[in-house]
């Protein structure tokens, strides 16, 4: 390991350590089966807020979207567009109703309002398999941030972020994970914050880039051939 690298370790250590010891402390509060499944559904608003803001400036918002701008210019800001409008009918559609219902899962839900164990079961592949694939993406980001960081192997990264998660949830339940989820947008949204801060203080100076032009089809969501613009933009 390179002396450029002891920063990223002590802030990934740092990082680590107080996110075990936030979800440890959340163990305190977790004594029944409410308690560690829904946090007995007792979280106040604002700390739930930032919890699923944490959430939300995952790896996917943190790190994809500006590997997508990148990659594909300004036309790609019409992904979070379209997954922030899907977050909120899913708070809206989902995850109320389920609150209401009393139900700890949506396996649960389905089963209650629908009567059937079958529906039950699909459900259950159907959370599976959407964990699997909202995982992934998740772990690739915690290797590639790492071997950035610190010049870890790349498997390093889902292991450490797999094994926290799991002490965590195992420990506390949603109560810990609530409380972590909470501390990590606040520092998500300073790491986000501080940089962009410092560019506008840099372009107000004197370095501000010379504008380049996005090109005729810039505002068409993921333009290309044969792109309907109306079309994708609801697809999204």
């Amino acid at each position: 390991m390179t002396g450029d690298a002891v920063p990223g370790l002590v802030a990934v250590l740092a990082v680590t350590v107080a996110t075990l010891a936030i979800g440890t402390w959340g163990l305190r509060f977790s004594r029944t089966t409410s308690d560690f499944f829904v946090a007995s559904r007792s979280v106040n608003p604002r700390l739930n807020a930032s919890a699923i803001g944490g959430e939300y400036l995952s790896a996917a918002s943190f790190l994809g979207v500006a590997g997508l701008l990148l990659v594909g210019g300004a036309q790609m800001l019409w992904y979070p567009v379209g997954w922030t409008a899907g977050y909120l009918v899913l708070l809206v559609l989902v995850a109320a109703p389920l609150r209401r219902s009393g139900a700890y899962t949506l396996p649960d839900f389905a089963e209650a309002r629908l009567g059937s164990r079958v529906v039950r079961a699909a459900c259950s592949l159907l959370v599976v398999g959407v964990g699997w694939l909202y995982l992934l993406p998740q772990f690739q980001g915690a290797g590639l941030t790492l071997e950035s960081a610190i010049g870890a192997p790349r498997w390093v990264g889902p292991l450490i972020v797999g094994s926290v998660v799991l002490v965590n949830v195992m420990s506390g339940g949603m109560r810990s994970i609530t409380f972590v989820q909470a501390f990590q947008y606040w520092l998500k949204l300073t790491a986000l914050l501080v940089p962009a801060m410092v560019l506008l203080v840099v372009w107000f100076g004197d370095g501000r880039p010379a504008g380049s032009g996005g090109g005729a089809g810039w505002s068409v969501p993921v333009a290309g051939d044969g792109a309907i613009g109306l079309y994708t933009t609801y697809s999204l």
